[in-house]
């Protein structure tokens, strides 16, 4: 599948990877997940090069994973250090080699370099995200190539449309500009959807200077990291996670700062709405054509997807087959 290379991608939650072997598709390859006795997370392909069996449904021993089919053991570089058949102390050919990709974990999740070059030093995140902060997840997946999902979380239009009865409550049709930031590491936009009183559009030099100094309302995070701010004590994150070319799972965050009950409870009653939320995004997003927004000839895009423009303009930079 098409995915930029030479990036970090959170691929799942620390907490899902224990004791065991956990099998998971991702970036359209079928990988296991598995701790070593240091407690370090290993990411390698779900097939033993021997006779291609699952790796996940083996064990861990001595800070292997052990094959469930014949016993041949792996470490985490990768390496087969030990063929039963072959006896103790035998030679092990290099093809018995586990494909084995460079892994890190940060911020609750597990990170897996995709690319060639050396993994960067720093994992993409949002730095107001840091310490004193607690946060919920909600896992949905869906139907739809990533790219389709992160197009829809720039999308500032189609709000009081699709989710006329929840957060487009009040028919602000109207979108101006919107004002959008681009760098190397992510777009940054600002909403000022309004109700259409036919009043003159707000030209974008003045809705750059609006924005001067305030926090962007969407900030997106290359290649696949999402931020909502709602309040400087309230922010929605979306870790999108490609599964293959279509389907892609959501790893949607509230974060509030603190602990407590009182946060548990709200925590709880966030993960209902933005559920409801999704719900009423996933009944459009799952019809639009092509399934990859890079495919896609026949769009005649308007000023209110300047996001979603220069989103592309970075898929096309950067994503390539694989």
């Amino acid at each position: 599948m098409r995915l930029a290379k030479n990036f970090w991608y959170p691929l799942i939650e620390s907490r899902e990877v224990g004791k065991k072997p956990i099998g998971a598709r991702r970036l359209g390859i079928d990988m296991v997940f598995w701790r070593t006795s240091a407690g370090q997370i290993t990411a390698q392909v779900d097939r033993c090069p021997h006779l291609g069996a699952s790796l996940s449904l083996g064990s861990i021993r001595d800070g292997c994973i052990v094959c469930p089919f014949h016993g041949l053991r792996f470490n985490a570089e990768g390496d087969c250090t030990r063929v039963p058949s072959k006896g103790a102390g035998a030679s092990i050919p290099d093809t018995l080699h586990a494909r084995t990709f460079a892994t890190r974990e940060a911020h609750g999740f597990v990170w897996l370099w995709w690319g060639e070059a050396q993994p960067a030093a720093t994992i993409p995140f949002f730095e107001e995200l840091g310490s004193g902060w607690t946060w919920y997840t909600t896992l949905v997946e869906w139907p739809v190539n990533y790219t389709r999902a992160i197009e829809n979380q720039l999308d500032v239009a189609h709000l009081a449309f699709v989710h006329s009865t929840t957060i487009g409550l009040g028919d602000r049709s109207r979108v101006d500009g919107p004002h959008v930031e681009v760098d190397d590491s992510g777009i940054r936009v600002w909403v000022t959807n309004r109700r259409d009183d036919s009043s003159p559009p707000r030209t974008l030099q003045a809705l750059a200077s609006a924005s001067a100094g305030r926090k962007p309302s969407l900030h997106l995070k290359f290649p696949g990291l999402w931020q909502l701010n709602i309040s400087p004590r309230f922010i929605n994150f979306i870790a999108f996670v490609p599964i293959d070319e279509g389907r892609m799972l959501y790893y949607l965050r509230s974060y509030l700062p603190g602990s407590g009950i009182a946060r548990w409870l709200f925590h709880r009653m966030t993960r209902w709405s933005n559920r409801a939320v999704l719900a009423q995004d996933r009944r459009v997003v799952m019809t639009q054509t092509p399934v990859n927004s890079l495919d896609s000839r026949d769009d005649h895009l308007v000023g209110a997807d300047r996001a979603i423009i220069e989103y592309r303009n970075w898929l096309a930079r950067h994503a390539v087959d694989d």
